[in-house]
């Protein structure tokens, strides 16, 4: 096995995320708390080393006293180990509330860690807690860095073979949601036939669906519609853009207090959570022993309360060991247990910066740069190449990156050998405390091992004395064209100063005395990283001004990627047609935009879906924007719309000269939105008809529109919009009618 994947555990993830603010996470917990921290090694002479990234001889011993020696040398009795050494060694991943997170004191906290400490008072020894990728967590159990994984870890058939699992603590189910009146039941995978399914990317739920319902025929690929974001899934539902939401059943029990919305299927994809072991592992007993200690005692049922909000009634109730029914893993994740090598890594030291386990962040001023250093080992059985990267992953504030890229390794690091990693990193510009992490990810794209961090503490600044006897008040302008660029752009910074004397302008670090310039110019630079510029102005009477301009350099990121696109039919329909557009995007996506003659069909589109859409005469432009932070893609699909021709024999009737229009239908629904959601308008005009058209509010949305035919509409703007449809003849002749839709947070 080279690794877990993320799959079986991200569907809970996710939910949990979009839904974090509903629920009251515990707060502070007190003394008992364990932070991460690695036994540190004495620091090589001389300090950090010059170069970034440095491979060293291999290290006679890991930094934290490993679990055990790995299967071939694994002690008889591990308790025994463990109750020798005092403490379970036991690996999580703290990106997951709320089972594992990091509270406001930067102490570890949730259901797993809390489960984990009274695992430990059972088995009478301390629980030591180390914070790593998710997608590792296998690894380190099979090379013996962890005594135990508490991460709810699903079980699956592929991983039993590599991995021992203790007996159940928690079991979560999926769960189907639907418009209330549609009349859906979905009762098992084979009831989702013929229904528009959406998903979010990533999750369990989406791998579910595709294997048991896309590959096994029963659903079409264009059917299952993969979101980003689960909240958007659900906005889409509302506006009649998908018919079957799918995913975590508590979370869809708040969306469906929505009385528009309602549960549709219970008791779908269950997901079997436990405490995941190396193979062969003696502590399986013990830990077995102490998990129905606890569940006799209450203790589960207390956890679920306390951390996850449910009640008694709402627990699933957990079945013996000889009851549970195994789930084979995805071909995906099957492909990636197998795997040739085990990738993992542990933190030896902190070699700069050294936060004392975010206990005393050290402080540093605001915009300054600064380099973070830490050693590594690599104690997996790859070899790493320049295909890892370390890679931020987040942190207690969206600044907490401070600038961060990510940094590969530049030279092989073999199995046992350390390694020096140093990123460059800049302080932020408000003040306050910033955590940030990092993990280390391989080739294939999966996180591993110990999850690093860097704190740090910007102190408030105090507001400078202007000198009382000043005499000359020197009028200082310093800007720059933009201050967030990819990584090999280029800024323009122009300045002009007035009643000052000598003027420097110099990259923060650089030499003020190096960089004279004259007192208005321009100059053009590329930083390499984020960093500050600064504009130095000395006054006549010896003082100094500083002005700032902060420029963030973000890596460069490719466009999303256009799998398919297609329209059907294509090249030529006649009018009362309707056409299929089908597309299927990849990569980092923000946004999808489908649109025919630059009129949007549907805004926040997903990453693969179908829209129908019945053009007027005339030629039909449908286009697709997917916009990223790599930039936006854009595919075109032409479709000519010819006017009907009468059969032969058959006579036309013609409208009476003068005969006005009549609008037989114009339908806003729902009437009634959220900001953000969308609506669709739907008319039908018969009679003596030459030219339709639509307006929003007076602005023209559509216009030579199909006599009868349907918009979508997304709206971002509280407030009551009026939509007109007006129907004129041949002889200019008019009529309209109007309908409301009131929009709402």
């Amino acid at each position: 096995m080279k690794q877990f994947t993320l799959r079986h555990r991200a569907g809970y993830l996710s939910i949990w995320g979009m839904f974090l603010i509903m629920f009251a996470l515990v707060a502070c917990r007190g003394a008992g708390q364990v932070t991460p921290q690695a036994t540190p090694v004495e620091e090589p002479a001389g300090g950090a080393p010059t170069t970034e990234i440095a491979a060293t001889v291999p290290a006679p011993t890991l930094a934290a006293t490993p679990a055990n020696d790995g299967g071939a040398t694994r002690p008889a009795d591990a308790l025994t180990t463990v109750r020798e050494r005092g403490r379970l060694i036991v690996g999580t991943s703290a990106d997951y509330p709320p089972f594992a997170f990091y509270n406001d004191a930067f102490e570890l906290d949730g259901y797993d860690i809390a489960l984990a400490r009274l695992i430990g008072e059972q088995l009478g020894v301390d629980v030591e807690f180390k914070d790593m990728a998710f997608d590792g967590l296998g690894g380190a159990l099979q090379v013996g860095q962890i005594d135990a994984a508490l991460a709810a870890i699903s079980i699956t058939d592929a991983r039993r073979e590599l991995i021992d699992f203790s007996t159940l603590y928690f079991i979560s189910e999926g769960a189907a949601l639907a418009q209330a009146d549609a009349g859906i039941t979905i009762n098992q995978v084979a009831d989702l036939a013929g229904y528009r399914v959406a998903v979010q990317s990533g999750t369990i739920y989406q791998a579910w669906v595709q294997d048991e319902a896309v590959d096994a025929g029963l659903l079409p690929p264009d059917n299952l519609l993969v979101y980003t974001d689960a909240g958007k899934a659900i906005e889409d539902l509302r506006a009649g853009l998908v018919d079957v939401v799918i995913a975590d059943r508590l979370p869809l029990e708040l969306a469906a207090s929505d009385p528009a919305l309602a549960i549709v299927g219970e008791g779908l994809n269950r997901q079997r959570i436990a405490v995941a072991l190396a193979k062969g592992s003696t502590l399986l007993a013990p830990i077995n022993e102490a998990l129905f200690e606890l569940q006799s005692q209450g203790e589960l049922a207390r956890l679920a309360e306390e951390f996850l909000q449910l009640d008694q009634t709402e627990l699933q109730p957990l079945p013996g060991p000889e009851e549970v029914v195994e789930e084979d893993a995805t071909p995906t994740e099957q492909a990636r247990l197998t795997g040739a090598c085990i990738d993992a890594m542990t933190l030896i030291a902190h070699l700069s910066f050294d936060d004392d386990g975010m206990r005393s962040p050290p402080p540093v001023s605001p915009g300054t740069p600064f380099q973070k250093t830490w050693r590594v080992q690599n104690n997996g059985t790859c070899t790493w190449t320049t295909g890892y990267v370390l890679t931020p992953v987040g942190g207690n504030v969206a600044q907490a990156t401070m600038g961060g890229a990510p940094t590969p390794i530049q030279a092989p690091v073999a199995p046992g050998q350390t390694t020096d990693i140093t990123v460059n990193l800049v302080a932020p510009l408000l003040p306050g405390v910033y955590q940030g992490f990092w993990s280390m990810r391989g080739p294939g794209g999966l996180l591993f091992g110990d999850r690093l961090w860097v704190g740090i503490t910007v102190p408030t600044q105090p507001t400078p004395t202007p000198p009382p006897t000043a005499t000359v008040s020197p009028s200082i302008e310093f800007a720059a064209d933009r201050t967030t660029i990819r990584a090999g752009e280029c800024v323009v910074f122009r300045w002009n100063v007035v009643n000052g004397g000598e003027v420097s302008f110099n990259a923060q670090g650089q030499s003020p005395a190096l960089n004279r310039v004259a007192p208005a110019g321009s100059q053009t630079e590329c930083p390499p990283a984020t960093m500050f510029y600064e504009l130095r102005v000395t006054m006549p009477d010896g003082s100094t001004e500083i002005r700032n301009i902060r420029v963030d350099v973000q890596p460069t990121l490719d466009a999303p990627i256009f799998e398919s696109f297609s329209v059907t039919p294509s090249q030529q329909i006649t009018v009362g047609q309707c056409v299929d557009v089908r597309w299927r995007i990849s990569g980092d996506v923000t946004n999808i935009r489908v649109a025919r003659n630059d009129t949007t069909l549907w805004n926040g589109a997903p990453l693969s879906g179908t829209s129908r859409d019945c053009p007027p005469v005339g030629e039909a432009v449908y286009s697709i924007e997917a916009t990223g932070a790599g930039g936006t893609s854009r595919a075109l699909e032409n479709v000519t719309v010819l006017q009907a021709t009468p059969a032969p024999g058959v006579p036309t009737a013609t409208p009476a000269a003068g005969q006005l229009p009549v609008i037989n239908s114009l339908i806003v629904s729902p009437n009634r939105i959220f900001v953000g959601s969308c609506l669709t308008v739907a008319w039908n005009v018969s009679g003596n008809v030459s030219r339709v058209q639509l307006r929003r509010d007076g602005v023209l949305v559509l216009d030579f529109a199909l006599f009868s035919g349907n918009v979508t509409d997304c709206l971002n703007n509280e407030g009551t919009y009026i939509y007109r449809l007006d129907a004129v003849n041949a002889q200019g002749g008019l009529v309209f009618q109007q309908a409301s839709a009131t929009v709402t947070r």
